[in-house]
């Protein structure tokens, strides 16, 4: 039986990586986890979530490194990824995230001359067209790490077209990290009851966004986009955690619209939040593919997105909403007016984004990444 070791922080195990464990498992795979803490969601204790999921022989290593290139934890971190690979005689280790991905292949590099493969699943670069000169720092350390890796894989078609292009080593592209499709289709719930326990009436037009509160998730590009449209029949309600809250608040109050922006925190309950609304916005500056607005087409709700990154690989102008340039303000603000002025486009957009989201499934997902490891360790 091959092993393998998965490494990641703990809310990217929680979210996105759990079903690809168990899948492996049940195809014949030996799995551990080792997972870091994503400070902002400690509270969260998703390691406690992780461990009760795990398959019986499976185990969970906790890793003191941290999200920040700069915490000392890493150093630490580097250390213990070293010890466990050392100890578990894996035939593979896959990472995932940046941080992670260089300190898991600075740990597992020495291993390579034993027959170690190292396989590095990058959900989105942080450069990219388009992105901030500063975000390019990332570049020589990808590139320095791929000497390093055995196979990189790419959840968008830009990330994998630049990789091929820039990067010396093998690469494959996948259709994302799966989600369950079955979570939205198959939603019971009481919409004005649910509506009223946000703060939304039931003939208000209800628009959602779900997502951190963090610069590159780009909010305040649609908080001022509402503002332009200028109708109070809209809700503008925003799930997430983060450190731009207070930036955010004062935005729509300085705008004269806090009563149509409400931030409702971090929640368990999207498929009825989607299936309460009418419309899902989603303007963020970078996304590895961006599962959010996804999640909304398998809901059935037309997507208001940005055009840049893993978005575009799904989101087409005209076909599935509206794909603007993150900060076309007037552009969000026009897709936003046409949708709530025309309630049978949304429903016509709906209709085809159940049908159009079907090749993201984790069904889909685990396939895909259960072949590639299988032709590649065996």
């Amino acid at each position: 039986m091959k092993r393998i070791l998965i490494s990641s922080t703990d809310v990217m195990m929680y979210l996105f990586l759990l079903p690809h464990v168990k899948y492996l498992v049940n195809n014949n795979y030996y799995v551990d986890v080792a997972c870091s803490s994503a400070d902002e969601y400690k509270s969260e204790d998703y390691k406690k979530t992780i461990c009760d999921q795990l398959p019986e022989n499976s185990k969970y290593f906790h890793i003191s490194s941290e999200r920040s290139p700069y915490s000392k934890g890493n150093i630490e971190g580097y250390k213990e990824l070293q010890s466990i690979i050392e100890v578990g005689s894996y035939d593979l280790v896959w990472t995932n995230e940046p941080v992670m991905g260089v300190i898991t292949r600075l740990a597992a590099n020495k291993f390579r001359k034993n027959g170690l493969k190292v396989l590095y699943l990058a959900h989105g670069y942080h450069f990219f067209k388009g992105a901030p000169i500063m975000n390019w720092i990332y570049y020589p350390v990808e590139k320095l790490c791929s000497y390093m890796t055995d196979l990189m894989v790419m959840i968008n078609r830009e990330d994998f077209a630049f990789t091929k292009k820039h990067f010396h080593n093998p690469v494959l592209h996948i259709d994302g990290i799966g989600f369950d499709l079955s979570k939205y289709h198959n939603v019971s719930v009481e919409v004005n009851s649910k509506r009223k326990e946000i703060g939304v009436n039931p003939d208000d037009i209800l628009v959602l966004s779900a997502g951190e509160l963090m610069t590159r998730k780009n909010h305040e590009v649609m908080i001022e986009a509402i503002s332009v449209v200028n109708n109070p029949k809209i809700k503008y309600v925003i799930c997430g955690i983060g450190d731009r809250l207070k930036f955010l608040e004062d935005l729509a109050k300085k705008l004269n619209i806090s009563d149509n922006v409400k931030f409702i925190g971090l929640r368990y309950d999207i498929p009825e939040l989607l299936k309460v609304s009418d419309i899902f916005a989603h303007p963020s500056k970078r996304e590895g593919l961006g599962i959010a607005p996804l999640e909304a087409m398998a809901s059935g709700l037309p997507i208001v997105t940005s055009n840049i990154q893993g978005i575009k690989d799904y989101s087409v102008n005209g076909v599935t909403g509206f794909s603007l340039d993150p900060n076309d303000i007037n552009g969000f603000s026009s897709a936003i007016r046409k949708l709530v002025d025309d309630p049978i486009l949304r429903k016509k957009i709906g209709n085809h984004n159940i049908g159009a989201v079907k090749k993201w499934s984790i069904e889909n997902s685990t396939i895909q990444v259960k072949n590639i490891i299988q032709d590649f360790i065996g």
